[in-house]
């Protein structure tokens, strides 16, 4: 097979967008307090840790990561049943992990 014929695959090297490490501990400690279980979560916390990856370019980073929360809370609500009550406890421990993203940037 010469090099032409082979399939393109990424290397560890290429630049790809990603969330910084802490960030997934942070928002797991943060979603324990949810009364979900960590399977039923998972799908959610993937499409939001790949949504505030995709922030890192963004021109208003902000903006970018209030997007990024308000749709998780709304797939928390419509998804999973999340109560008002929890998503305004939620929602500013999801900010402030924003905010540390933000200042790590």
């Amino acid at each position: 097979m010469s090099g032409a014929d082979k399939p393109v695959t990424p290397s560890s090297t290429e630049d790809t967008p990603a969330t910084p490490g802490w960030v997934e501990d942070s928002l797991d400690r943060i979603l324990a307090s949810l009364p979900f279980s960590a399977e039923k979560l998972a799908p959610l916390r993937a499409s939001y840790l790949e949504c505030l990856a995709g922030c890192g370019r963004a021109a208003d980073l902000d903006s970018a990561h209030d997007a990024c929360r308000k749709g998780f809370l709304r797939a928390l609500k419509d998804s999973l049943g999340l109560d008002a009550e929890a998503a305004r406890t939620l929602e500013p421990q999801l900010e402030q992990l924003e905010l540390s993203i933000s200042s790590d940037v």
